[in-house]
């Protein structure tokens, strides 16, 4: 397995054991990387595997927006990886139902994107939160009327980017489809980490991963065989098909 020992302390780390290592140690801290993946590709749970081993090995302020599941069903799926307990001085969930008590006309036509840049602005300067993740993007695209896509979300990009803080976004992608967004959001990111299945002969089904762009980094750009087992994610060679 790779040391736990970050080398490289300008970087976020997966802690996905075989694949930090293909992206220079991590993200780049300050980053807006997407997460993009086919419906069942683990990417909330990647996510979370993220924000999780870093509040335990790095001590690092966290936030999970959820825009699609409650508080207590993310924390369910938590047990369930076999995470353990969080510290939720350090580990914030914030879900929609918050979100819609905190700001009682958002159903009635408010930006979603607006309320969302106050509440993270507000965690990063009261609660030094450090890593940001989203999920998802899509949902998001449900909730808000997008008068002007491309204009909003180069809006929203930035924003995230002069916060400081590193931002993942889970983004749902088409099953035969190329692109990573409805918008083409992977032009804005920083970085794209890609997820999906691959059928290896007739009756076996593979997930596998990839960095399909990453600034700032020398990465590999192959898929690679992702595996979760006893709590701890794993990105190997991929079988042969």
């Amino acid at each position: 397995m790779e040391s736990v020992q970050n080398d490289t302390p300008d970087r976020v780390q997966t802690f996905i054991d075989g694949f930090d290592s293909k992206i220079e140690g991590g993200v780049k801290k300050g980053h807006v990387v997407l997460l993009a993946g086919t419906p069942g590709t683990m990417k909330s749970s990647i996510a979370l595997n993220i924000l999780y081993n870093n509040v335990k090995k790095r001590g690092v302020n966290v936030l999970y927006v959820s825009v699609e599941e409650s508080k207590e069903s993310l924390l369910t799926a938590m047990q369930l990886l076999g995470f353990g307990t969080i510290d939720e001085s350090k580990f914030f969930i914030v879900d929609i139902g918050r979100l819609r008590l905190e700001h009682t006309d958002a159903d009635v036509g408010r930006d979603w994107f607006k309320i969302l840049k106050e509440y993270l602005r507000k965690k990063v300067e009261n609660e030094g939160v450090e890593i940001v993740v989203v999920d998802s993007l899509t949902a998001i695209y449900s909730l808000a009327t997008i008068q002007n896509p491309r204009q909003e979300l180069f809006h929203f990009f930035g924003f995230l980017k002069r916060l400081g803080v590193t931002t993942f976004l889970i983004s749902e992608t088409q099953q035969n489809g190329g692109a990573f967004g409805p918008y083409n959001e992977d032009f804005l990111a920083d970085g794209t980490i890609q997820l999906k299945f691959v059928d290896v002969g007739e009756t076996d089904v593979q997930l596998r991963i990839r960095a399909v762009k990453m600034r700032h980094s020398k990465i590999h750009h192959g898929y690679l065989t992702l595996i979760f087992r006893d709590g701890q994610f794993m990105a190997t060679t991929p079988i042969a098909e």
